[in-house]
């Protein structure tokens, strides 16, 4: 394997610290996949239970020593593991977020989403950048086939779980009677609407092969009686009635601005006096160069989708002004990625 770039003397440190930032990014595919093989491994589950040495874990997770012993060197330069010289723990992160038993497990959205769907992708945006893409990059080219469209239904729930449940405990929907989840994917924000609002029923609006997976998520949490799924395409098709709160969540950076425009105006003209809407998605401040993870994933949402837009949340919030929604506030919500805006149809 090349080695890094040769640094003679003559380079600054700032030189050498402009090199080893460029290097950082060259070798981040790297790390994800020293994630994604750590996950798949068992890795920090079988650690949430107790500390452990080299030998024992690879006599556990059935892998060679030398290879694991690397492993376990890049995870604690990733910050996800700890060493006291002898044993190997997990990081407050990792125990929270990547053991299989926790409450707020996302693993299973890297391992069903991310890795086998969105990182193979990759090379495909540069492609387009060159204009020599072969093939159309959306959502309803990408779910073409059931099992490969329940695996990414199933890992977006795995991702929207956390953010659905601060949505619903974080703002207070009692003034609101039904919610229309369009592009609602797994159901997830529908689902944890209305466990902690007893008086909101919910319509969750997706593709007809996403809608599929969604009723049986939606059956699995015994919420049949309370939502409900429809399909079409949301920017065109007819959308279920009878909703006052309307939620857009990770779709409106999909689209281009004409469709940005066109969407909003369609939820303004659908929503009754006083009607909410609400949109969550990944934005970017006026400079455009955060939130870093933000502009990170806007780049890989290409793969999905080539109408993905780089939005500022001044022009989030512009948009909906301008389609007539008044009292329109924005606020961060998922640290370094997503903003939430709102506002309300006079």
């Amino acid at each position: 394997m090349p080695s890094e770039p040769f640094l003679n003397k003559e380079i600054s440190p700032d030189g050498v610290d402009a090199v080893s930032s460029i290097s950082a990014i060259a070798y981040g595919f790297m790390g994800s996949q020293a994630l994604f093989a750590a996950l798949e491994l068992g890795l920090f589950t079988t650690l949430s239970q107790e500390p452990g040495k080299l030998d024992a874990l690879a006599i556990k997770l059935r892998a060679p020593v030398g290879p694991l012993k690397v492993l376990l060197s890049t995870c604690l330069a990733l910050r996800l593991l700890e060493w006291d010289g002898e044993r190997y723990s997990n990081s407050s992160a990792a125990q929270r977020f990547l053991v299989r038993t926790s409450r707020s497990y996302v693993g299973d959205y890297y391992l069903r989403q991310v890795s086998p769907l969105l990182y193979p992708r990759l090379p495909l945006v540069r492609s387009l950048l060159r204009g020599e893409l072969l093939e159309p990059l959306e959502y309803t080219h990408l779910l073409t086939d059931p099992s490969v469209t329940e695996e990414f239904v199933r890992g977006q729930h795995a991702g929207s779980l956390g953010p659905a449940v601060i949505l619903a405990r974080s703002h207070d929907f009692s003034d609101c009677s039904r919610l229309l989840d369009l592009g609602g994917g797994s159901g997830a924000f529908a689902i944890e609407a209305v466990k902690r609002n007893p008086n909101l029923s919910a319509v969750v609006f997706d593709l007809p092969q996403v809608v599929e997976v969604t009723e049986k998520i939606i059956q699995e949490a015994g919420l049949t009686e309370r939502i409900t799924c429809s399909n079409g395409d949301l920017r065109s098709d007819p959308w279920p009635t009878g909703a006052d709160l309307i939620l857009l969540s990770y779709i409106v950076s999909c689209y281009e601005q004409e469709t940005l425009r066109e969407l909003l105006a369609r939820t303004q003209a659908y929503l009754p006096s006083g009607g909410r809407l609400l949109i969550h998605d990944f934005a970017l401040t006026a400079s455009r160069s955060s939130p870093h993870n933000a502009a990170l994933f806007l780049f890989g949402q290409l793969t999905a989708s080539a109408q993905t837009q780089a939005y500022t949340i001044d022009e989030l919030e512009g948009a909906m002004q301008e389609a007539g929604f008044v009292q329109v506030t924005t606020q961060p919500f998922l640290p370094d990625l997503t903003f939430l805006v709102s506002g309300r149809k006079p």
